[in-house]
């Protein structure tokens, strides 16, 4: 155990040596963050509509109606979750509806609006009235209105740095532990350095259980730093454990720790690193829902991201910074995570060579 601390440190030693190190681990993030965290990305999104009550055809025929308005994204559900979700800044109006309801009808409809995005709310109130008046006047009624009460909920605002600081934080994880790990073992088997070490007395096991032990204290590292940079620059929302963010953070790392030995074992030299781990990343990275939702992604190709590991991370980090989720809540992401963690080290394990 002491020869592997020893090892630890060392390792560590050479890695703050390394300026590039430096650079792809704790400054690069921070420039994405700093980056990103001055451009407002507010009026991007759709205008996110809940439909509550109101099981009917008529019913389901509004709800389809304002679905297919491009800018706008309905989901239906009950009162209770609809106005949970609206608390929570998911939702810019929820739209309770009367039993038996159509344009015609003369009943009221009660709308719960988000008090936190006034831009979004207003845009959604008139796509609504519109989405109305043309029903009431294809049914041929009197030109009447439908009456609408408004109540205004008290709902969390979330920005955009809100959601990219848990995303450029799981890529961070990511890039430290596939690139970090794959360049630097193919660069000490190039120069005959695994080769060395594994005739001396020092057990290889050791050698390498030191490089993940210094690794994983980078990785806590850019936690902490990212997360105090979002707090005290960008007034980042964090509602989770620390604790909880250490957990899934190392899980994630352990994950693409092992990819990168994986990637270290199968290329030979460093010119055949490089495009396999761009093949690996930049598909994760472009995909996973790192600076977008991936709501916005075609449904198949948002089907088959649903498995990425990185998605399971990135998943799982904001909902412990936005959502003040705790592990057992995020037993998928756990589960993706874990299940990945292995398949890569077994995969790591078989390939990996000294020489």
């Amino acid at each position: 155990m002491r020869l592997r601390w020893k090892l630890t440190v060392a390792s560590l030693k050479m890695f703050t040596r390394q300026k590039e190190a430096i650079i792809w681990t704790m400054l690069l993030p921070l420039f994405m963050v700093f980056l990103f965290g001055f451009v407002s990305f507010e009026g991007l999104g759709k205008i996110r509509i809940g439909v509550a009550g109101g099981e009917d055809e008529p019913a389901g025929q509004l709800a389809g109606q304002l679905g297919e308005v491009r800018t706008v994204q309905v989901t239906r559900g009950s009162e209770s979750s609809e106005l949970e979700q609206l608390t929570a800044g998911k939702r810019h109006l929820v739209l309770v509806l009367p039993e038996q309801f159509h344009a015609a009808s003369g009943k009221e409809l009660r709308v719960l609006v988000n008090d936190g995005t006034p831009e979004e709310t207003q845009l959604g109130l008139l796509i609504l009235r519109k989405v109305l008046d043309d029903e009431t006047f294809r049914m041929h009624t009197a030109p009447g209105r439908v009456p609408m009460t408004l109540q205004s909920v008290a709902s969390r605002r979330s920005s955009y740095i809100d959601f990219l600081l848990p995303g450029v934080l799981s890529l961070a994880i990511m890039q430290s532990g596939i690139f970090g790990v794959a360049f630097g073992f193919v660069a000490l088997r190039k120069r005959g350095v695994l080769r060395r070490l594994s005739v001396t007395p020092m057990r290889p096991q050791d050698f390498i259980a030191a490089q993940v032990a210094m690794r994983l204290m980078v990785l806590l590292t850019q936690i902490v730093v990212l997360v105090g940079v979002g707090i005290v620059f960008f007034d980042l929302q964090f509602l989770g454990s620390l604790l909880d963010l250490f957990a899934m953070g190392l899980l994630g790392g352990a994950v693409f720790l092992a990819i990168g030995f994986f990637l270290a074992g199968i290329a030979r030299t460093e010119d055949q690193v490089v495009p396999l781990a761009n093949v690996v990343s930049l598909p994760m990275m472009l995909l996973s829902g790192v600076f977008f939702s991936r709501s916005n992604l075609p449904e198949p190709v948002r089907l088959v991201t649903e498995f990425f590991p990185l998605t399971y991370l990135a998943d799982g980090m904001r909902s412990i910074v936005l959502e003040g989720s705790t592990l057992p809540a995020l037993w998928l992401q756990l589960a993706g995570l874990a299940l990945w963690s292995i398949v890569s080290v077994w995969a790591a394990v078989k390939v990996f060579r000294w020489e």
